[in-house]
């Protein structure tokens, strides 16, 4: 039987990004500003047979889960997840749910929360970087150790936006 992965644009407020999900579950939140682009090329490289879709009927129970966080009904985002990753990605990609709601780590930090070494920071940070689900591993809480974020999947303004939605 041949896969279906089916996406969809969620607006919200100031909030725009796609998200895409199989039968099993979410697995991608895309960035800010939305682009469909990134969503479908995510899809297409990551489930080269399947069926794309656009179906927003399909993912209502996520976009009412990610909506539920943004508008602060829900600290976090509880929904079944399909994880595509290597497994040491998604190892760290779980140890990002451990991180409080509206509190930060640092890469080295999240390093050692994983017995790694802090000399191991860039390995997170690059597991982190692949991270395709945005918002539900909550990627925005790790910073850098002595600076300013200098990156984020999802852009700059949508982890910082992110923070600050959680300090707020």
């Amino acid at each position: 039987m041949e896969e279906t992965v089916y996406y969809s644009l969620i607006s919200y407020e100031d909030w725009s990004f796609y998200i895409a999900a199989t039968l099993e579950g979410l697995c991608f939140v895309g960035s800010m500003p939305a682009s469909k682009e990134e969503c479908l090329n995510w899809i297409q490289s990551r489930f080269p047979l399947a069926t794309i879709e656009e179906n927003q009927e399909r993912l209502a129970p996520y976009e009412k889960a990610v909506t539920d966080y943004l508008s602060k009904r829900s600290s976090l985002i509880d929904v079944p997840v399909v994880q595509i990753g290597t497994s040491f990605q998604k190892k760290i990609w779980n140890s990002l749910r451990t991180i409080p709601y509206g509190e930060t780590i640092t890469y080295s930090e999240l390093a050692v929360k994983n017995d790694l070494s802090p000399k191991a920071a860039r390995s997170v940070g690059s597991a982190i970087g692949k991270n395709p689900l945005l918002i539900v591993y909550p990627c925005h809480r790790v910073v850098p150790k002595s600076s300013l974020p200098r990156g984020f999947r999802g852009g700059l303004d949508m982890k910082m936006n992110l923070l600050t939605l959680e300090r707020d």
